[in-house]
């Protein structure tokens, strides 16, 4: 018998005794086990294949992939595998393959119905497991591979249009194509920019498509600027973004943190904080400053912060009585805001690259000078630890959910069955394996271009390099990887950045053909207009970008069209432009909270186990909350400033 599944792992595992029968059960089933050896990247076990045993992992490590071929699992040495189809007959419902050299037992289908036919109690327990995963964690599993970062998701985009609707749609799309090309002369002094502006606004309203709005709003603004037809107008706009060195630079970051991001999930950094929390959350007050804790530390991804929070904080909240709608608001509000403090996080470059690209100011110390008079998410801050500390009045949807927990002790509302997860341990992470690369990523930002120029310089770019050399030493020499594995690992989480990078790149073309399109000198020619109101300049950038951001359901989006028109004013009005950036900065974090077609509710509530819809009507709250004091603030700053 092997050193993992050992003689006590199968009694264990078969609730097996010590007595005459219980032994000679343990040399029967020791007698069926097959020891199989699985060489990297083979199956194991395939999806629709007739299940023909359930497997025990001795040794190495597997992957769980959906019909799709994406992850949605990880099993580590003494997890098994392949006990649904065992038991219930049915062919396999996902794919098993081996990461690196792999050693399993397995032991047929008619082997395991044989045994447990002769114990019902263990058959019971045993088919109970398997369901609670199949309706609870492939649930959750199933929504979490649903989501996507910064653009808007609504149901009805999932259904296919009809044949009617398409020539409608993109018939009306073409005919206005092709009046602007014929209508607008080249080099029109009019304000031409407001025709592919408003276009992709009203598209976006009515489709709910952030992706498909920008890439036909370029195009027609690319039409309008080089007139060379559709396609080829708007590929030299698009080669034109993707030659200019900032946006190089930003795509290369943002793609490097992806693979950085991902390879701190793949070591167990969602895990890393479970057994921190478990020991210091023993009360709702400790359970939330906890996750404040975590959700800080690891503010380099706003996904990251959250799933580790939230997965770290999940036993003892259920264990405090804290019901999900108030874990759900903790969740919605914080990730992101911490993110926006942190220069080197995934949003802080993304907004960096928008500012470096859209109006080439000194970004990095200028947004950092921004971060003081980012007033949405500093209020946010503070209105969530006086709710983690229970000091702040309640809405009346969580009056109702501490009342329906005192009443009936259920943490969940109706509906939220779909999307409770089982938090099964599968990876135990490293707290040292999550924060000596984000410590070395700050270091090596800050200090190796500095050193090399010898004058201050931060350069991202080459600190996530050093960051990631120093991850495959260290995950490689810990073995929690093999280095294929690293290389495998840090490719997919780069592949998983291209919905941030094309949203990034679309904006900037986007913003740049606006530019062409005389923008810039259209509000510089109405600039005088705004001189004695410009002490309400601050207010109306917050609720003009939170507006935009409602809109288009995306504040990357909004960044590239706010940032220059805003800035503009400033720049010439002679007003601050680091508390212009703040209010702009912060008013795409509230108008993602204040949009009900975001992604962000599907994450959050998914994450804690929750109904997305009461997940979203509890953040709207109090986003709608603190966006007005925030806009009360930018009123007395904007008084304050012109004075």
């Amino acid at each position: 018998m092997s050193s993992k599944i050992n003689e006590r792992y199968i009694k264990e595992f078969f609730g097996i005794g010590d007595d005459p029968d219980g032994l000679q059960e343990f040399a029967e089933i020791k007698a069926k086990l097959v020891r199989l050896t699985f060489e990297n990247n083979e199956n194991i076990c395939m999806v629709d294949d007739e299940p023909d045993g359930m497997f025990f992992l001795e040794s190495g490590t597997a992957i769980v992939l959906d019909r799709s071929g994406e992850r949605v699992n990880i099993l580590s040495v003494g997890q098994y595998f392949g006990e649904y189809g065992a038991l219930t007959g049915q062919k396999r419902l996902t794919t098993v393959r081996s990461m690196g050299r792999t050693v399993v037992y397995k032991l047929s289908s008619e082997d395991v119905v044989k045994f447990l036919s002769k114990h019902p109690e263990i058959y019971g327990e045993l088919m109970k497991r398997v369901y609670d995963q199949v309706s609870h964690k492939h649930a959750q599993i199933l929504a979490l591979s649903g989501m996507r970062k910064g653009v808007l998701s609504v149901p009805s985009n999932q259904a296919p249009l009809s044949k009617k609707r398409v020539i409608i749609q993109y018939g009306i799309v073409l005919l206005l194509f092709l009046l602007s090309a014929l209508l607008v002369p080249a080099n029109a002094t009019a304000p031409v920019f407001i025709l592919p502006l408003v276009f992709m606004l009203v598209y976006v309203l009515i489709t709910k498509r952030t992706v498909e709005s920008l890439l036909l709003a370029s195009s027609l603004a690319a039409l309008l600027v080089y007139r060379t037809g559709i396609f080829a107008s708007f590929a030299d706009a698009l080669m034109s973004t993707m030659g200019a060195a900032d946006n190089v630079f930003t795509v290369l970051v943002m793609a490097l943190m992806g693979g950085m991001i991902n390879l701190i999930v793949v070591s167990g950094g969602v895990t890393a904080f479970e057994k921190l929390a478990s020991r210091i959350g023993h009360t709702k007050r400790g359970v939330f400053l906890t996750s404040l804790g975590i959700m800080t530390a690891t503010s380099i991804d706003d996904g990251l912060n959250m799933l580790s929070a939230s997965y770290a904080s999940y036993q003892k909240a259920k264990e405090t009585g804290i019901v999900r709608e108030k874990l759900a608001l903790f969740y919605s509000m914080l990730p992101t805001v911490l993110c926006s403090f942190f220069p080197l996080s995934l949003w802080g470059i993304f907004v960096i690259g928008t500012l470096s690209a859209t109006v080439k100011v000194d970004t990095v110390e200028t947004f950092c000078a921004s971060v003081p008079f980012n007033v949405f998410s500093i209020v946010t801050v503070i209105v969530m630890v006086l709710f983690a500390i229970g000091k702040l009045p309640l809405s009346k949807q969580l009056k109702d959910a501490d009342k329906r927990y005192e009443e009936t002790g259920v943490l969940w509302p109706a509906g939220s069955d779909r999307y409770l997860s089982v938090h099964d341990t599968e990876v135990w992470g490293k707290i040292s394996n999550v924060m000596l690369p984000i410590a070395v990523l700050a270091v090596s930002s800050l200090a190796i271009r500095s050193f090399i120029n010898k004058s201050f310089v931060v350069d991202s770019a080459v600190g996530l390099m050093v960051t990631l050399a120093f991850m495959f030493i260290l995950y490689c020499f810990r073995g929690i990887m093999s280095p294929e594995q690293f290389i495998d690992h840090m490719i997919t989480g780069i592949a998983g950045s291209t919905l941030p990078i094309i949203l990034y790149l679309l904006t900037m073309c986007f913003s740049s053909l606006l530019d062409c399109l005389n923008l810039a000198e259209y509000f510089e020619g109405i600039i005088d207009i705004f001189d004695t109101t410009a002490f309400l300049l601050p207010a109306c950038a917050f609720l003009f970008s939170l507006l935009l951001t409602v809109v288009l359901g995306s504040s990357w989006a909004m960044y590239a069209i706010a940032f220059p028109i805003v800035l503009g004013f400033v720049t010439r009005l002679g007003l601050n432009p680091a508390l212009f950036i703040g209010a702009v900065s912060g008013a795409g974090i509230a108008g993602e909270k204040l949009c009900p077609f975001t992604a962000e509710s599907m994450n959050v509530a998914t994450a804690v186990g929750l109904n997305p819809r009461d997940a979203r009507v509890v953040r709207m709250s109090y986003s709608a909350a603190v966006a007005g004091i925030t806009t009360v603030v930018y009123l007395i700053l904007g008084i304050w400033v012109r004075a």
